[in-house]
């Protein structure tokens, strides 16, 4: 019986390993494809897109790409590079933002104003610039004017409020609130986009 099978198998592996008859002229077409695609240079794209196809390197390269994609993108978007953190002006001229937890995003410029005519001293505190009263003060506009300044913000969510005569904080009637703050009254929330 062993005899049997090992005259079936090899009759099997002599009929597989047979190969197909070829038609007159398909070996010098492929030859001459062969011969003319080495005469024209590869572009580098197609060369890379080779290179990327190779499974024993795909997942490397697919990993590299995006490394260099991600390491591209942050430094476009200027979130990487440098380092600065906003003061308050000397001038008091209301130019604040806290860098923590920010280094190097750029921050926006934002006009904050309150219609309070009853008070003698306002000014905006928020996380972005600490919470600080003195940080930011606000400016009168003309007399009996509304109160004005501009901060600078990290892009993202902020929460805010105005701090009024030094001891009412006082949500901005024009924003969003965000319930109660840790510091005794309501805040403000607002959005500062990238530019």
């Amino acid at each position: 019986m062993s005899d049997e099978r090992d005259e079936v198998i090899e009759r099997a592996a002599r009929a597989l390993s047979a190969l197909p008859p070829v038609r007159a002229g398909a070996v010098a077409r492929v030859l001459m494809a062969v011969r003319a695609s080495r005469t024209r240079p590869v572009p580098l794209w197609r060369r890379a897109s080779w290179w990327l196809e190779d499974a024993s390197v795909s997942a490397r390269a697919a990993g590299v790409l995006v490394a260099a994609s991600l390491a591209i993108g942050f430094v476009l978007r200027g979130t990487v590079g440098r380092d600065e953190e906003f003061l308050p002006s000397p001038a008091g001229g209301g130019m604040a933002a806290q860098a923590a937890g920010y280094s190097g995003v750029q921050a926006v410029p934002v006009s904050m104003v309150l219609d309070l005519a009853n008070a003698t001293s306002v000014s905006v505190v928020g996380d972005f610039n600490g919470w600080d009263p003195a940080a930011t003060p606000m400016r009168r506009i003309g007399g009996d004017g509304p109160w004005s300044a501009t901060v600078l913000a990290r892009p993202g969510r902020h929460t805010y409020a105005f701090l009024v005569d030094g001891v009412t904080l006082v949500a901005d009637p024009l924003a969003p609130k965000a319930g109660n703050s840790d510091f005794g009254g309501n805040v403000s929330v607002m959005m500062v986009r990238t530019p």
